[in-house]
């Protein structure tokens, strides 16, 4: 054992007497450290790589591969877009937009960016799913100009950047804005196609009037600084207090999507004399899906009116109409309102100019003398059915309301009814094809593209010959933006995945129906989770 020892030491001194240089003195240097790649520059790197498989195999070959789930990889996936009109070639993960332009057109904000595309890439920050999650991130896109195509991918953003996702979403409204002007700023922000995962834009006005909120629609045309969160504090005095370098406001609100209460950052610039604001939630460790998301809706109206109840035996009258009064209480569709001994309204979050109403003396659209229903309200509960507006749209729909009488006063909360969808979805369309037949098409250019069009989450999706929109309600944006799909007199329904639901708004699958008449595509839909 000693022999090899010593011949060990003998190899080892032998190699560095080779490895001396001429002045005798040894250097021995710490190997560098290799900085890894970025987000950006493996993303640039994926996108140089279907550049690459494109000159080597063609444009059929590279469609086809980035259509499929496999050319996904590190959480990236690739769009091609043909250069101009935009339309979408090849996505994986968005099957529904090959062959359209209905997005990612030039007429579209994410078709805006898009169109700045250059050889080097042209880098912002928008929405994506990310793939590994299925859920809305802050993201970066890519798009990369090659040749008469755009390449496209995107790496979801670390959620420490909210503030700064929040900030640019500000900035984005505020660029709208100077571009567009007031009207089409509000009717674009007032739509649920303004939505950013959790981000929307409040709009308020010189006179801290609400001019757009699309979550609480029931907001518009009142004063901000009256809004107080559900632990009293006032809000909306701080979010008056905006100027144009801007500040956050801390406070509890409603995520967009689960209607729960969260703790959230709104950055508030005024501008213009307007109020710009958009925010951010950071939920609790203890956060979960609501308990209403799939619940029998007759069942839970029974259980939201009982917590009510319980609440005011438990706070108070004072702390109660606090709480209901607030939009924190809303529960997806479900919120309260109550009457006093005299029958008279002490609180309606919805429509707070009920208050202080005789609810004898209130009728539905119809006539329908519902107060004097709701008043026969007993300890036990009583049902009744009626129209009212929606709290997602304000539009009048059917309502089944519980009204339980306690301690000398109602308690009443309600659900709407879904009809069935499918022959719903037909008779809107058939009733637009009747519309168009008795007034044209001028004039039923004009009315669909109006609010008032709107019922429920039905609204008309109108294309020419060519394909492209001339009305789309929810996103006037769109108008003039391409679609591939097209109708039959018969009618053709399409499905497609991941779509924003304005119901909720969460990602829902969409049954679209288009009707081929007099040489124009009469369209509608219906959101059902599958």
């Amino acid at each position: 054992m000693d022999v090899l020892k010593r011949r060990f030491a003998y190899l080892w001194a032998l190699a560095l007497l080779l490895l001396l240089p001429a002045c005798g003195t040894v250097v021995v240097q710490e190997p560098a450290a290799v900085e890894p790649p970025s987000a950006r520059d493996v993303t640039l790197a994926y996108v140089q790589a279907a550049i690459a498989r494109y000159e080597q195999s063609g444009l059929d070959a590279t469609v086809a591969y980035y259509n499929s789930v496999e050319s996904v990889a590190d959480g990236r996936s690739l769009m091609l877009l043909q250069a101009g009109e935009q339309t979408v070639l090849a996505t994986a993960l968005y099957p529904a937009l090959r062959g359209s332009a209905m997005f990612s057109g030039p007429n579209t904000p994410l078709g805006r960016q898009f169109s700045q595309a250059t050889a080097a890439g042209f880098w912002f920050q928008d929405f994506s799913v990310n793939p590994r999650t299925g859920e809305q991130e802050p993201s970066e896109f890519v798009a990369v100009l090659h040749k008469d195509l755009i390449f496209v991918s995107v790496h979801a953003v670390l959620r420490e950047n909210l503030a700064a996702a929040a900030k640019d979403y500000v900035q984005r409204a505020l660029d709208f804005f100077d571009r567009e002007g007031l009207d089409a700023t509000i009717a674009f922000y007032d739509s649920w196609q303004s939505l950013d995962g959790q981000f929307y834009l409040f709009l308020i006005g010189a006179d801290d009037i609400y001019l757009a909120h699309p979550i609480f629609p029931h907001l518009k045309g009142t004063d901000i600084k009256d809004v107080v969160a559900s632990d009293g504090y006032a809000l909306g005095k701080e979010i008056a207090k905006a100027t144009a370098e801007g500040h956050w406001v801390d406070y509890l609100w409603p995520h967009p999507v689960t209607r729960l209460e969260e703790a959230k950052s709104t950055w508030v610039v005024r501008h213009a004399g307007l109020i710009f604001a958009s925010g951010y939630y950071t939920p609790g460790p203890d956060a979960e899906e609501p308990a209403w998301k799939d619940a029998d809706p007759h069942d839970y109206t029974v259980t939201y009116v009982r917590k009510a109840i319980e609440r005011y035996d438990r706070d108070g009258l004072e702390a109660f109409t606090h709480y209901y009064q607030s939009v924190a209480s809303f529960e997806g569709q479900w919120y309260l309102f109550a009457m006093d001994a005299n029958d008279v309204y002490i609180l309606h979050p919805l429509l707070p100019q009920l208050i202080g109403t005789d609810i004898k003396d209130v009728v539905d659209s119809t006539g329908y003398e519902l107060g004097k229903e709701i008043a026969k309200a007993t300890a036990e509960g009583h049902w009744i059915e009626y129209l009212w507006p929606h709290p997602f749209t304000l539009q009048d729909a059917p309502k089944v309301a519980y009204a339980l009488r306690h301690d000398n006063r109602i308690f009443a909360s309600g659900y709407y009814p879904a009809p069935d969808p499918e022959a719903a979805t037909r008779a809107y369309v058939e009733k637009a094809i009747a519309y168009y037949a008795e007034h044209g098409l001028e004039a039923t250019v004009k009315h669909y593209n109006s609010l008032e069009s709107i019922e429920g989450q039905w609204f008309l999706q109108l294309t020419d010959g060519d394909g492209k929109f001339l009305t789309f309600a929810i996103a006037p944006q769109l108008v003039g933006t391409s679609t591939g799909k097209r109708g039959s007199p018969e009618g053709e329904w399409y499905v497609s995945e991941n779509v924003d639901n304005p119901q909720t708004p969460e990602k829902d699958v969409l049954h679209l129906l288009l009707i081929l008449h007099d040489g124009l595509h009469f369209g509608a839909g219906y959101f059902a989770s599958e």
